[in-house]
């Protein structure tokens, strides 16, 4: 998977005929995080944390329209060090698409909101070192 941390940082640039133009300022935009992640679709009846609950869950919402899902990406695993955890509390998901070919797999894009207009709590991330 991959996410994208974009602060949309434009140049003011004075345009000046025969010379390099340099910037003398910039302007900080919205900061805008999105991302997709691809697993394989694993069917498993004990585990609730496995890409078939996440495909089902998502094909059962047919009558409530939500935009508001949790999203936590955990690099390296979940307990031990070192390790990082990406949680985004308010994501936009979209349907995923699924590849049959060899394996079957499931591909998904998001975008990570925050949760007031005037917030920027859009993304946490936690790192985790050995002691």
């Amino acid at each position: 998977g991959s996410i994208t941390i974009n602060n949309n940082i434009t140049y003011i640039t004075p345009e000046e005929l025969g010379i390099v133009n340099i910037p003398i300022g910039h302007v900080t935009g919205a900061r805008s995080i999105s991302g997709n992640f691809t697993c394989y679709l694993v069917k498993d009846t004990i585990a609730t944390d496995v890409s078939s609950n996440f495909w089902a869950d998502l094909k059962a919402l047919t009558t409530t329209v939500t935009h508001d899902f949790q999203l936590i990406f955990q690099v390296g695993g979940t307990t031990g060090s070192p390790r990082m955890s990406v949680d985004m509390p308010h994501c936009t998901i979209e349907i995923p698409t699924h590849s049959i070919e060899d394996i079957i797999s499931l591909e998904t894009a998001f975008s990570a909101l925050p949760s007031t207009i005037d917030d920027t709590d859009e993304l946490t991330v936690s790192y985790y070192v050995a002691p």
